[in-house]
């Protein structure tokens, strides 16, 4: 589907000796929203993204003159090309129609859609790539968490960004233990990641990694960079490294020339490396960043296992909810999870604990200290535009664009 351009009959009025205001109707198709907007074109054009055009060769400007109750919740802004600008000011033979969201600001805080429609059919992880059977409308770079597995059931709990994505199932980079692949697995579903709807967790700014190494408890990567600590990146496409590939990080300390992070995983040797680290965002380019943090005073956790998700528990007087995401610094006896993102599953009426599933080794019960903190909105850096792929079917617009060259 595309976004369809129908004339609104009756709707037309000179605005000078060869301009003329031409009223539309602008409906989007289902879920197509494209990257960067639609393109709408003038009538010597064609849109890939559009169907129908401005009804004319040129077009000097655009004016929302209204909109249906669904597209009230969203904001339209009409951009014409840079080159349409100048000394001497002209006009422009597409227009690209951009549609925005309201309320976007810092200090949102992330959680996650609606459940997955379909079920998983089989899980199968090898060399660190999951691949799960399931119907789906992904996209290759989106964030998803994965629940209610059983024979991937030590994957429960876990955020992970799509690598490739088809109708019939998705992969995702991720270190953990291997599975048989195709393994039968009827239970499985996931959430999208996101800020809010039309508000997906996404990647920014790319920095390219040339060597790589891990401790037992701390990541670095040497990279040109302008990554600020508390940040997070999203880590991919290492061969030195690859034991971090799809590990999302929080920037621990960060120079013009490399990063550090808190680490759980496997260590590797420093060695010259190639691949990226990605700034999480949300529309708008916000960096997502770290909000209200609860101080941890207990903490305890059972290991995963092939078919068995982790549970960490941890003491702390919180406000927390089903679905809220916090990130874990600081911890001594449950220094395992140090660095991890977790996914509230249940917090207690009284708000002193608050569970997640994990994927690390167990550690029994101890008085702890460190901290959760919520992770959240930056500031936006940009017209803070809905997630590619949003769907805004049920939204209409009306704009009357003023036209020449007919």
């Amino acid at each position: 589907m595309s976004l369809t351009i129908t004339p609104i009959p009756d709707c037309t009025q000179a605005s000078g000796p060869s301009q003329v205001e031409k009223g539309f109707q602008l409906q989007p198709g289902t879920a197509d929203y494209p990257s960067g907007g639609y393109v709408i074109p003038g009538a010597l054009a064609t849109g890939s993204n559009v169907i129908g055009n401005f009804g004319s060769q040129f077009a000097y400007g655009v004016d929302q003159i209204g909109e249906n109750a669904a597209a009230s919740a969203y904001m339209a802004d009409f951009i014409l090309p840079a080159g349409s600008f100048g000394a001497t000011p002209s006009p422009a033979t597409t227009v690209t129609m951009q549609v925005g969201l309201l309320g976007v600001g810092a200090g949102i805080p992330l959680g996650l859609g609606a459940v997955s429609a379909a079920k998983s059919t089989t899980i199968g992880v090898a060399s660190n790539v999951i691949t799960v059977a399931i119907a789906n409308n992904l996209v290759a770079g989106q964030f998803v968490y994965l629940q209610s597995f059983t024979a991937g059931g030590a994957l429960n709990g876990h955020i992970v960004q799509v690598a490739t994505a088809s109708a019939t199932g998705f992969t995702a980079n991720y270190p953990t233990a291997n599975i048989t692949a195709a393994t039968a697995d009827t239970t499985g579903t996931y959430h999208l990641v996101q800020a809010g709807p039309g508000n997906l967790l996404t990647t920014g700014t790319s920095a390219a990694i040339t060597n790589s190494l891990a401790t037992s408890s701390l990541l670095t990567m040497t990279c040109a960079n302008s990554f600020v600590p508390g940040q997070f990146v999203v880590i991919q496409g290492l061969t030195n490294g690859a034991a971090a590939n799809g590990v999302i990080a929080q920037i621990l300390t960060a120079s013009a020339t490399q990063f550090t992070a808190n680490w759980t995983g496997s260590s590797f040797l420093t060695g010259a490396d190639v691949g990226t680290a990605k700034l999480l965002v949300t529309s708008g380019g916000a960096p997502v960043t770290v909000g209200t943090a609860f101080a941890i005073s207990n903490s305890l956790a059972t290991a995963n296992s092939a078919g068995t998700a982790g549970v960490v528990t941890l003491t702390a007087l919180n406000s927390l909810v089903p679905g809220n995401i916090v990130v874990i610094q600081g911890l001594t006896n449950g220094a395992g999870v140090n660095g991890d993102q977790l996914v509230v599953n249940a917090a207690s009426l009284t708000g002193m604990l608050f569970v997640s599933n994990h994927i690390n080794a167990g550690f029994t019960t101890a008085a702890d200290s460190g901290t959760a903190a919520l992770m959240v909105t930056g500031n936006p850096t940009g017209f803070p535009q809905v997630s590619p792929g949003t769907d805004l079917s049920a939204c209409t617009w009306f704009a009357s664009f003023l036209n020449s060259g007919e």
